[in-house]
């Protein structure tokens, strides 16, 4: 009797093993790309993706070739080759030169397959240059040397340990920036800007939320309609630039560096040092030892405040 019960089990204990491996292996395959391609590259390649209505990824590698994966998506289902359906779309994935394309295009005016969104995930050599533009997902960009630009319009962006220039541009969501070693410019119109740790200064526009500048050098200009800013400027360079129409500005900067001061909000708020000007409740102008970078804050729903790091 113990032998069957002891069978029984082990048989119970194989069929729940096996349920397991048999869900993890669908759950594997379920995440697999529609197709891969790779090219070889030498260092500099440059990286150019469209899309409509899915996200871009690109990230950096230590390797010599551009990986492409390529995932279709209906309804948020990942959908096998077996499954989607793409005679209304043309597909480009592709070589010329050191140059990568991938190209999703939604042909005509076909309302079939408008469910289907085509999204890529690119693996890349870490010195490559992109070209990445979207109608309608996210974008993200990893681990790059060189110049970068990624274009959505209807989603986030997010770019981490960048080497170079780079331009961003959402009409609908967020930017997140971290690590750039370059020239940042960042655009959106309905969402908030936050940036840490950039080093060849920045220009961020928003119309409907707040930027954060944390740990940033260079000039800096920052501007937004509907939302506060913080920046904290360790290394200025020639101006440090803030407007707001709704929120308040805190600034924070070198306090032994020279600065030209024109400050304007419902209150402004700053402890001095070596200052010569004219200083008010609302309003402050002058210079602070000596002169120097010039430092504007304008506001004309919250306060300015004005402190040292």
């Amino acid at each position: 009797m113990k032998t069957t019960k002891g069978l029984i089990k082990s048989i119970y204990a194989a069929c729940f093993v096996a349920a397991i491996v048999l869900a993890t292996t669908d759950s594997s395959m379920a995440r697999q790309a529609y197709t891969t391609q790779e090219f070889s590259v030498s260092d500099n390649s440059n990286i150019e993706v469209r899309t409509s209505g899915g996200s871009i990824e690109v990230f950096g590698e230590n390797t010599d070739e551009v990986r492409v994966e390529m995932y279709v998506r209906k309804r948020g289902k990942l959908l096998e080759q077996r499954e989607a359906d793409l005679d209304d779309w043309e597909i480009r994935i592709e070589k010329e030169g050191n140059t990568v394309y991938a190209i999703a295009k939604r042909e005509g005016r076909s309302w079939g397959n408008n469910n289907l969104s085509i999204s890529f995930k690119v693996y890349a050599p870490v010195k490559s240059r992109t070209d990445l533009r979207t109608s309608g997902g996210s974008l993200r960009l990893e681990n790059l040397q060189g110049d970068q630009m990624a274009r959505t319009s209807g989603g986030s962006i997010e770019a981490d340990n960048i080497a170079g220039d780079i331009e961003l541009k959402t009409s609908g969501g967020s930017i997140t920036i971290n690590d750039i070693e370059g020239t940042v410019e960042a655009n959106t119109s309905g969402g908030r800007i936050r940036a840490e740790n950039v080093t060849g200064g920045i220009d961020a526009r928003t119309s409907g939320g707040s930027i954060t500048l944390e740990r940033v050098s260079g000039n800096v200009e920052a501007s937004t309609s509907g939302g506060s800013i913080e920046a904290e400027v360790l290394d200025p360079n020639d101006f440090i630039e803030l407007r707001t129409s709704g929120g308040s500005i805190t600034v924070y900067v070198p306090k032994d560096l020279g600065y030209d001061i024109d400050l304007d909000g419902n209150r402004v708020r700053a402890d001095l040092h070596n200052f010569k000007g004219q200083f008010d409740k609302n309003d402050m102008k002058g210079t602070m030892n000596g002169g120097g970078t010039r430092l504007k804050a304008r506001t004309s729903g919250g306060s300015v405040n004005l402190r040292y790091l």
